[in-house]
């Protein structure tokens, strides 16, 4: 429509969120505005744009500039570093090319704290941290060659489906946020994993990882719940097409059948797994059967796998 009665969006006051412009917003501004003549549109206003072959009825999306901000009297304005420019731009082309839906799971991750209360002090000795994360990094791992869709990629109209299970841990620093991928994941051990954590991050956070140690990963997870977050929705790295948000494994109140058929309180050890998937190629069923998987190795994780 704006194009059609040549109109500068930039000038009409929109009522859509964040300022959007809504074709209700261009009736008012048509029905408001003084009648021109097409003499007069010609002779004052450029022609518009020819529509793109095969765009009849199709919406047409408006960008809408960002809003002007001014500091106050006290405010402190810090400019951005590199690293947060670069993941502002990289947020946002992930929200404009990926339809981003998510699915929630709760896990009784019991098993699994019993596992590492038995096996913690043991990798000590060996150097290695043994937390939660590794557990579900493993887990992760072992699941993703059984759902190969949420291991994958898009391209133009095609899915690339990745031989290699590269597994991202997004690692939250003072000056930023930095992904190191750890490399056929699939193929370690749980001190292998948990080795892996604790070498990656300690190097991200010293500055010291390479190039390469940041690129190839094809899965991505992250672990708001180390900050006490219960639960997150977070936005996909791309070109990947999943990534897993981990929210706050703590003791909490849960109904248990016993045996003979009444049911009861009992102090169990949950936490929230959140998963954001593209779902371009990614539909709900193959993404709640990755999960549904996943809960069912961490619940009853097999003492082969520690």
């Amino acid at each position: 429509m704006a194009a059609e009665h040549n109109l500068d969006i930039t000038t009409i006051s929109g009522s859509g969120h964040a300022g959007r412009v809504t074709k209700s917003d261009v009736l008012t501004y048509l029905e408001s505005a003084p009648a021109v003549t097409p003499a007069q549109a010609g002779a004052s206003s450029p022609a518009a744009p020819a529509r793109p072959a095969g765009t009849r009825g199709a919406t047409v999306l408006i960008e809408v500039p960002a809003p002007v901000v001014e500091p106050w009297p006290g405010d402190r304005v810090e400019p951005w570093s590199k690293i947060r420019k670069l993941t502002a731009d990289h947020m946002i082309m992930s929200r404009r090319v990926s339809a981003h839906v998510n699915s929630l799971f709760e896990v009784d991750f019991t098993r699994v704290g019993q596992v590492r209360a038995a096996r913690k002090k043991e990798f000590a000795e060996r150097g290695v941290n043994l937390t939660f994360l590794a557990f579900i990094v493993k887990a992760v791992a072992d699941n993703l060659r059984k759902h190969p869709v949420v291991n994958s990629a898009v391209m133009g109209e095609a899915t690339v489906f990745r031989r290699d299970i590269n597994i991202g841990i997004a690692v939250a620093l003072d000056w930023g946020l930095i992904v190191p991928v750890i490399k056929r994941a699939d193929e370690l051990s749980l001190i292998g994993v948990a080795r892996a954590i604790n070498d990656l991050g300690e190097r991200a956070r010293a500055k010291k990882l390479t190039p390469d140690e940041v690129q190839r990963g094809t899965f991505t997870i992250t672990n708001p719940g180390g900050f006490g977050s219960f639960a997150g929705t977070p936005v996909i790295n791309q070109p990947q097409v999943a990534i897993l948000g981990v929210g706050a494994i703590e003791k909490r109140p849960h109904v248990v059948t016993l045996p003979d058929g009444t049911d009861t309180l009992a102090i169990r050890t949950k936490g929230m797994l959140t998963m954001a998937y593209d779902h371009r190629i990614v539909d709900g069923a193959d993404a709640d059967r990755f999960l549904a998987d996943l809960k069912a190795t961490l619940q009853d994780f097999p003492d082969s796998a520690a």
